[in-house]
């Protein structure tokens, strides 16, 4: 746009740009936390597909081998099924189940016992498994909530209990070095395994991809933990989260 000035000439005038709208800033402008208020969130989640195919099943059903997160919280699960998978079909909730592995939570229809430990809970002991073997009743399973880039919720990766050492290892390796893991870009894949009467399954493989390097990431990361630990937490157990 053309400008005259007092003495007669002409100046370019430069229109003002809108800013654009960033993600940090449209956080700032409405509080994602408040925004939930009044709202049952669920976590998306990410399934392991066993057997020969070694692959995640993503919340949007894609399958893919590999992906990589920075893992926000690990925590430890039970649950219990009155009646078998393959005579319920399956999509109920666990009758009795644990928050923490500990102890179980008394809002289960069906609560077994006052503690986890196998010498209070049978179910919870190894050989109790009503189809028999070295398993358990009563499934020990590991909840593993994942930020993906470009996602605003944590994605919740559930490990079996033919799985649950990989997340205890991993973490086991990061914590010795001082690295706490949620400063981490883990890479995840997985690997063809097999269990001793000699069934395939897919076993999870987590390695180091990248370490978080700048204070600025590290706060973000901070705020997202903050922000959906009670979530990640708290969210009681469905049965889309075991498979075996």
């Amino acid at each position: 746009m053309a400008k005259k000035k007092d003495n007669g000439t002409e100046t370019t005038e430069i229109a003002e740009r809108p800013e654009v709208l960033t993600p940090d800033i449209s956080r700032e402008m409405f509080d994602l936390k408040k925004n939930l208020e009044g709202v049952k969130p669920r976590l998306p989640l990410i399934a392991i597909l066993h057997g020969e195919s070694q692959l995640y099943k993503m919340p949007d059903g894609t399958k893919i081998d590999s992906f990589e997160g920075i893992i926000l919280d690990v925590m430890n699960t039970n649950a219990w099924w009155g009646t078998p998978f393959e005579k319920s079909g399956g999509g109920t909730p666990p009758d009795c189940f644990s928050m923490d592995a500990i102890t179980p939570d008394m809002n289960a229809e069906d609560v077994q016992a006052e503690s986890c430990h196998e010498k209070k809970c049978a179910h919870n002991a190894f050989g109790s498994d009503p189809k028999g073997g070295r398993g358990k009743a009563c499934k020990n399973m590991k909840r593993v909530h994942i930020l993906i880039e470009g996602q605003q919720f944590p994605h919740r990766l559930v490990l079996p209990p033919s799985n649950l050492d990989v997340a205890d290892n991993y973490v086991s390796i990061l914590t010795s070095k001082g690295t706490p893991y949620q400063l981490v870009i883990t890479k995840f894949s997985l690997k063809q395994a097999s269990s001793k009467e000699g069934i395939k399954y897919s076993r999870v493989v987590m390695e180091e991809a990248k370490a978080i390097t700048t204070v600025a990431e590290a706060q973000a990361i901070k705020r997202a933990w903050s922000d959906w630990r009670p979530i990640m937490r708290e969210q009681p157990i469905e049965a889309e989260e075991y498979s075996e």
